[in-house]
This record gives structure tokens, C-alpha cells and sequence, in this order.
């Protein structure tokens, strides 16, 4: 039976994994692919699975048996496809049209609720596989627990690895039937080794298997069915996925629109818009000969730069499959520009292109991609993208940059995004122009110039032979002449609370999410922006309160509540650090979505690795032990501290060097948190008889800390207060732990926990 149940453990972590990728996935287009609500999906993940583990603690006897870990993988197997449905046709429910931007409160309160079957039956399957695994045999307090989280965790890595290398290229409609099918083979075998004879489970599981059969055998017919479902209104022409995303072509009448994880990118031919960001971007140039465009290229914008007779363009778009529906569907202009000779594209990261680049050769960089709310787009809006641009623009070169804008009322989220964009530029460039429209263009030279001059623009107009419809000498005069200028410029220069935009402080972000909200709940805007204000200090008294409240409820004779603040504790030290990494990863390395996931891997093989080696040795830990493990992820916070300022300093070493420090980090941070795990596990329960041991407790802290961290970490300290000041702050919260577990160390006459209940039993 046990091989069994470390199964069950094993299934419930490739599940837990790839259901939770998968959805995260689906949900990107609730948010319209704004990636920093993946940590509100992780906090509704983590908080459902940590209700159900706590509820799990309080099972009864009928719930010992393998025949109740079955009925959890029918469970399993039934709650996600379900999930998957709902959120396939969360567009209709939410009444959002395709290309409109959601109302963020309805979405993020759909896709919270839609997780909560799926989550409390996976937290609760974990606590149900403990009393399984104890009602053999007893054991020492936490030793079935740490053997459950490291057979669990052995299935993140396996489940990750699997979803990686396989999973992505698949369907997700497949996909979730080839979990489905795991768990209906899991709940037959424990069915067996169980020895249960009812058939009233055995028929669930064969009804399970047949549901499943079709998503399992022709989930991408059934896929491309349910696809539909993303865009009420439209025809759906084509969609497919890719390792960066997933794309998808509609038709709404006689317009083809493209979209990117629900996210609306334009359409096929967007005339106005392509002939006023290409000419005004390179009439600011004398003599445009060698231009870069970043991004967005396919909808009219290419072709619009080669009528100012460069030499040569380089066009980067990071992913091929663009380029091949663009050639598929696009018009015959916008074909005959991708196959120009002059136009050289590159399938690469933007930054990492530039490193490649030999310095000093643009005239002319034109960076064409939306506004800054998630941090892969942000990378191309912070002050070290620009110190690397201005290292290659040719003398008088020019940084073209493009922001959507209200020029008819500039609210205070606007001002602060747009300020924020304005003063990162400044701070790399002697000269930035404004030329605020709908879209607000800055035009940034390393040169200090005199504005421009509407008379100059249209003579070189002129001298180019150009006949446009729409960026014509009259609009260039009125752009170039408005009064709006100065109205914006002085806004932005009184400014006060703006900050400066940066890789390890993505603050444009949160200006952006303020701006969001703004559309659909003002005083939800004003929350947001009030928090975009706070400082480092208001983050350490947060931290001072926590570190209070867990040496006042560890007190006098409640020492077993140190091994669940401490899971706490270390769980939000590893989620935060966890995004902390992965920030800087993407930052550093560029966005590389399939290489991520081998950073998840290197986080849960250590955490497999640390809950092993601290099983076996569980005999000997206590308090002592709980106080040396946060003094390490004290030590640890503050020397990736020191690792993340290596690596912003030129020459930090080669690409492939950083990707395997990075592994390295994830695995160190990841073992330190399994290693907590069974010992916490031991210092709860410890003194309580089998069976009355709340075994779902310490998980469901564990879970509950990472997902304070999700929320906390990810959707303000990071962004508001810098990457290298949430590490200070969970280094000083975890210096305050080892110091309460040391002193309550101290206070048991130096004696480690010792479980009574569990020694009377052996000596009887």
C-alpha cells in the first residue's frame, strides 16, 4: 500500500503543477495577457488549497482508508476539465467583447471563484494521503508529512519537466484529459491494494475514464471547438500555440484582427496608426539609413519605414509564428514589406539583440509595442533598456517610444505613468521631445537639440517624395505646434511622486494597473495609487508587526505553534524570492517562457531534496533546528542581495553562466523550504497522540504564506519598493524568527521537542 500512496502524493504534485500552468494560462485571457495577475491566480490557487488542507486536518476515520484517496482523484479528475470549461467561456459570462479591456474586479473575482473545486480538493487530498499513510503504521511526528511533501514535490519537478518539454506543444484540452486519466488509474490502484469491494466507486472511475476518452484521444478537434468560445462576435480563422504564448487570428467581417493570449494587438491594416508612429518617429532623423524596429511589425508599420529610403531595418519579433500568420493573411503590401531586401528580421529578445549588436550603428530606434503593464513589456521601458539604445544610436540618432495617451484630459494615473516614462528617458538622454495625441510619442537624443521644427519636418516631407493620407504636412504642423506641448511638459516636470522606471523596480507597472482601474472604479485607482506612494518603512513596520505577533503567540506554554509560524514564514520567504528570481531572470536573460519552468523545477527538486534529507534526520530536530534554517534564508536573502547587483554591472558574465546561477539559486531557496517542512511538521505536532494530530495544519500554512506572498510580493513590494529591498525585508523577518526560535530553544532548558504520546506508545 504504501508504494500506493507515495503514488497517490507523486500524481497529486504532477496535477497540482501542470493543472495549475494550464489554468494560469487560460485565466491570461480573462486578464487580456496581463501577466502581473498571475499572482492574483496564485493567491486564489493557494489560498482555496490551503482551506482545503486546513479542513483536511479534521477528517475522520472513515477517512484513513485508500479508498477516500481515490474518491480525492475523482475529484481531481472531474474539477478540472470543469475549471477549464468555465474559464474557456469566461468571456460570455463576463459579457467582454474581444479586443475591449475587462472590468478588473468582475475578472478577478470570476477566476477566484473558479478555481476553489479544483484547489480544495488538491489541498485536502493532501492531508487525506497523511492519515493514509499514518493508519499503518505510527510514525515520529512529521515523518509521514515529510514524506508526503517530498513525494508531492517530486511531482512538481516531474510534472514541470513533462508540461515543458511535451506539454506546451500539445492542446490544453488534451492536455487536461491526460491528467484526468492519471487520476481515474490512480484511484484503480488504490482501489486494489485497498481491497475495497464497492462498486459504486469502481463505476465513477470507469464513468470518469469514458467522459475523458474524447479530450484524451481528439482534444485538439475538441480545442479548436471551445477555442470559439474566446471571442464571441468574431470568426476564429486560425490559433495556435507557441512556447511564448498563444495566438490566435479572427475575423470580424472584412478586418483581421490579431490577438496574443486574449490580449488585442491590432489589426491586419491600421493605416492612421502606422503612418503617424513610423513618419513621425523618422522625419525627427535627417537621414534615417539604418533603422531598428521592436515589435509590432506586421500590421503596416514596416512598410511605412522603408518609404523614407533606409539602407537597411532590422525588424526583432520574438516570435516566429507572427511572422508566419502575417505572411498567411496579410495583405499584399504588408508581404511585399517582410520580403524586401533591405529588411532583415530577427526571432530574438529586443534587449538581447541590442547586447549582440555592434555599438553606435542606428540611426533610428523605434520601439512599437503596448504600454508597460506586465513585466516582459516593461523591460522595454526602464532606464537600462535605454543605456543600452543610446550606447548604439549613430551621433544624432533618435529613440522613438510610444505610449498610449489621453491628450483631452490628463487624469493623475496618467500623468504618473507617462511622468514616469518621461523621467527615466531623461535620465539616459539630454534631450526628449513630446508629442502628445492619442498616443504620446516621445523622441529622445543623446544630443542636447532645439524642439522640432514643424517647417524642417515638412521640407524633409517633401524631399522624401511622400504622399501619405493621414501624417500629411498639416498634421505635422499641428502636432508639432499644439499647445498641448507645454501642457504636458510642465506636468510632467511638476511631477513630484513619479519615480523613475527600472528592471529591479518595475514601478511603471503599478502606474499602469492604477490607470487600469481608473476606467471602471475611480476610488479602486485611488487606493492603488495611494499605495504607489508607500516607502521602504511602511514595508518594515509590516514586518516588525509580523515578527511581534509570532513571538507573543509562541509565549509560554504554546511552543508548537513556532513550527507553524515558521512554515509560514518560510513560505512567503520562498515565494518571495521565488518572483524576486524570476524578475531578474527575465530581465536579465530576456523572456524566455520555456526556460522559466526549468527554473520552477530547480526551485522543487531542492525543496524534494531538502524534505528528504530532513525526514531522515527528523529524530534530532527542535526549535534549534527551525532557528539555523531562517538564519540561512536570512543569509541567503541578503547574499542574492549582493548576486542581483553583480549582474547589473557590465560584464557580469556570459548568458549561459547566469541562466545556471539562476538554477542554483532556485534549488538553494527550494531546499531550505523543504528542509522546513517536516521539522515544523515534527515541532507542531509533537506531544499529540496519533490520532489526534491535525496533520493538514502546517500545509495549509505553508500554503497560506505563499499566498500572502503572491499577493503581497508580487502585486506591490516588487513593483513599488524594488526587488532588492523586499529581499532586505524578508532577510530581517526571518533574522527576527531564528531569534524567537532560539530563545524558545533556550527557554526548554536547551532540551529539543520530544513527542510524549508517541514514546509511550513505543515503550507499551
Amino acid at each position: 500500500m504504501n508504494r500506493a500512496v507515495a503514488g497517490s502524493f507523486a500524481t497529486l504534485g504532477i496535477t497540482a503543477l501542470v493543472g495549475q500552468v494550464l489554468l494560469v494560462r487560460e485565466l491570461a485571457f480573462v486578464f487580456s495577457g496581463n501577466e502581473f495577475f498571475i499572482g492574483w491566480t496564485l493567491f486564489g490557487w493557494l489560498f482555496w488549497s490551503a482551506l482545503g488542507a486546513g479542513w483536511g486536518g479534521r477528517i475522520g476515520r472513515m477517512e484513513k482508508t485508500p479508498r477516500s484517496l481515490a474518491r480525492a482523484h475523482l475529484w481531481a479528475a472531474a474539477a478540472l476539465p470543469g475549471a477549464f470549461l468555465l474559464i474557456r467561456a469566461s468571456r460570455i459570462l463576463l459579457g467582454t467583447l474581444p479586443g475591449a479591456v475587462p472590468d478588473l474586479l468582475p475578472a478577478m473575482a470570476f477566476s477566484f471563484v473558479v478555481l476553489a473545486p479544483l484547489c480544495f480538493g488538491l489541498g485536502r487530498q493532501f492531508a487525506v494521503g497523511i492519515r493514509v499513510w499514518e493508519s499503518g503504521r505510527p510514525s515520529e511526528p512529521g515523518h509521514s508529512a515529510g514524506r508526503g511533501y517530498a513525494f508531492e514535490t517530486a511531482g512538481f519537478v516531474l510534472g514541470g519537466l513533462l508540461f515543458s518539454w511535451v506539454g506546451v506543444l500539445l492542446d490544453p484540452v488534451r492536455v487536461a484529459g491526460l491528467l484526468g486519466f492519471l487520476n481515474v488509474a490512480i484511484g484503480y490502484l488504490l482501489c486494489a491494494v485497498g481491497g475495497s469491494r464497492g462498486i459504486g466507486l469502481r463505476l465513477a472511475l470507469v464513468a470518469a475514464l469514458l467522459a475523458l476518452a474524447p479530450a484524451a484521444l481528439r482534444g485538439e478537434r475538441i480545442g479548436r471547438r471551445l477555442e470559439a468560445w474566446r471571442f464571441p462576435g468574431q470568426v476564429l480563422v486560425e490559433s495556435r500555440p507557441s512556447i511564448y504564448g498563444h495566438l490566435a487570428v479572427t475575423a470580424l467581417e472584412r478586418q483581421l484582427n490579431y490577438h496574443e493570449n486574449g490580449l488585442f494587438l491590432g489589426a491586419e491594416n491600421e493605416p492612421q496608426a502606422s503612418e503617424n508612429l513610423a513618419h513621425f518617429s523618422l522625419l525627427a532623423h535627417p537621414a534615417p539609413r539604418r533603422v531598428l524596429l521592436i515589435g509590432g511589425g506586421f500590421n503596416g508599420v514596416l512598410g511605412e519605414i522603408l518609404r523614407h529610403a533606409p539602407e537597411r531595418v532590422d525588424y526583432v519579433e520574438l516570435d516566429p509564428a507572427w511572422i508566419e500568420l502575417a505572411r498567411k493573411y496579410g495583405a499584399a503590401a504588408r508581404r511585399a514589406a517582410l520580403a524586401d531586401p533591405r529588411v532583415h528580421v530577427a526571432f530574438d529578445d529586443g534587449r538581447h539583440f541590442l547586447k549582440r549588436a555592434a555599438p553606435g550603428g542606428y540611426d533610428v530606434v523605434l520601439v512599437n509595442l503596448p504600454n508597460p503593464a506586465t513585466t516582459l513589456i516593461n523591460r522595454y521601458y526602464v532606464q537600462e533598456f535605454y543605456r543600452d539604445v543610446r550606447r548604439h544610436l549613430a551621433p544624432g540618432g533618435v529613440l522613438a517610444v510610444r505610449l498610449a495617451f489621453a491628450p483631452d484630459y490628463l487624469g493623475p494615473e496618467l500623468e504618473r505613468l507617462g511622468s514616469s516614462i518621461y523621467k527615466t528617458l531623461r535620465a539616459e538622454f539630454a534631450s526628449v521631445a513630446l508629442l502628445p495625441d492619442y498616443e504620446l510619442l516621445y523622441l529622445a537624443t543623446a544630443e542636447p537639440t532645439l524642439p522640432p521644427a514643424a517647417d524642417e519636418w515638412i521640407a524633409r516631407y517633401a524631399a522624401r517624395g511622400l504622399d501619405n493620407d493621414f501624417a500629411i504636412p498639416p498634421a505635422i504642423r499641428l502636432r508639432l505646434e499644439t499647445d498641448r506641448i507645454a501642457q504636458v511638459r510642465a506636468a510632467f516636470d511638476s511631477q513630484r511622486v513619479a519615480q523613475i522606471n527600472r528592471d529591479g523596480r518595475p514601478i511603471a507597472c503599478h502606474y499602469q494597473l492604477a490607470y487600469w482601474l481608473r476606467s471602471f472604479h475611480p476610488r479602486a485607482a485611488a487606493v492603488a495609487a495611494r499605495l504607489g506612494e508607500a516607502a521602504w518603512p511602511w514595508g518594515a513596520g509590516a514586518a516588525v508587526a509580523v515578527a511581534l505577533a509570532m513571538a507573543f503567540a509562541v509565549r509560554g506554554r504554546r511552543p508548537h505553534r513556532l513550527g507553524a509560524w515558521g512554515m509560514g514564514l518560510g513560505s512567503f520567504s520562498l515565494m518571495a524570492g521565488e518572483l524576486v528570481l524570476l524578475i531578474a531572470f527575465q530581465a536579465q536573460c530576456g523572456f524566455l517562457y520555456y526556460k522559466l519552468a526549468l527554473i520552477l523545477a530547480a526551485l522543487m527538486a531542492g525543496m524534494a531534496l531538502g524534505a528528504a534529507l530532513a525526514t531522515r534526520r527528523l529524530e534530532r530536530a527542535g526549535p534549534g533546528t527551525l532557528a539555523a534554517i531562517h538564519l540561512l534564508v536570512a543569509v541567503c536573502g541578503a547574499a542574492l542581495i549582493g548576486f542581483l547587483r553583480w549582474i547589473e554591472s557590465a560584464g557580469a558574465g556570459s548568458e549561459t553562466g547566469l541562466q545556471i546561477a539562476f538554477l542554483g539559486w532556485a534549488a538553494v531557496l527550494g531546499g531550505l523550504a523543504g528542509y522546513e517542512f517536516p521539522v515544523a511538521n515534527r515541532i507542531y505536532l509533537a506531544g499529540r497522540p496519533v490520532g489526534h494530530r491535525r496533520v493538514g495544519v502546517v500545509y495549509a500554512v505553508d500554503l497560506a504564506g505563499s499566498c500572502a506572498a503572491a499577493l503581497l510580493a508580487g502585486l506591490w513590494a516588487i513593483p513599488v519598493l524594488g526587488t532588492r529591498p523586499t529581499l532586505g525585508l524578508v532577510a530581517g523577518l526571518n533574522l527576527a524568527a531564528a531569534a524567537i526560535a532560539a530563545q524558545r530553544k533556550l527557554a526548554a532548558g536547551g532540551t529539543e521537542c520530544h513527542d510524549v504520546g508517541e514514546e509511550r506508545s513505543r515503550k507499551s
